[in-house]
């Protein structure tokens, strides 16, 4: 009996104590002004030297993922050629996203011709109108080049909040509110006395300790 109340003893107080850490935290952070996280502007992109694009052959239903260097010769998949210009892709601190400026000829007779941006996040914005090839930007790979990335500027934490007025005469925050004139306000029914062998650590019938 003595082993499971000094048991209970031990847990009350190990939440008493986590409970006014949390407390103690909670003041700290709030009271203590941060600095944003450091973000790209939502414009920059970072230069890569491959473009990788996916093409789907619509007569047998095969896929493709072709690596097409930027600046070199063009890509040959069947009858498509493909010519990377410019590879984009986001920084890391920005949404993931790719974007390249593609020059995509069908040599098929009256075949169909693209010369544009294709973006990974948004395929509907350049599209290759074939009835045999679709062709879909997927990511920027290789080395670096230009445009480059800015160094990204540390943010600065603001300044902290002035200190609050201090508090008189019982006003303020935790003040109890008057009682409008013309009511009274309810007593709190009194508790039964507890018997002189009840058990501490056992709530009461309300569920107060």
């Amino acid at each position: 009996m003595t082993v499971q109340v000094w048991r209970r003893t031990s847990r009350l107080l190990g939440v008493g104590l986590v409970s006014s850490l949390g407390c103690v935290a909670s003041v700290w952070a709030a009271g203590t002004p941060l600095a944003p996280p450091a973000v790209y502007p939502a414009g920059t992109w970072q230069g890569k030297g491959t473009a990788v694009v996916r093409v789907l052959d619509r007569l047998d239903a095969h896929v493709e993922v072709l690596s097409v260097p930027v600046g070199g010769e063009a890509k040959h998949y069947k009858n498509l050629d493909i010519l990377a210009r410019r590879c984009l892709q986001r920084p890391p601190t920005r949404a993931p996203d790719a974007a390249a400026w593609l020059e995509i000829q069908d040599t098929h007779p009256g075949g169909a011709a693209f010369k544009g941006w294709m973006l990974a996040a948004e395929p509907g914005l350049g599209v290759l109108e074939s009835s045999v090839y679709d062709v879909r930007m997927v990511r920027c790979e290789g080395d670096d080049m230009a445009p480059f990335l800015p160094p990204l500027a540390k943010p600065v934490a603001p300044p902290p909040l002035p200190e609050s007025a201090p508090v008189q005469d019982g006003a303020g925050v935790g003040a109890a509110s008057p009682t409008p004139p013309g009511l009274v306000a309810p007593s709190a029914p009194p508790r039964p006395a507890a018997p002189d062998n009840a058990n501490p650590f056992q709530p009461d019938s309300d569920g107060a300790y």
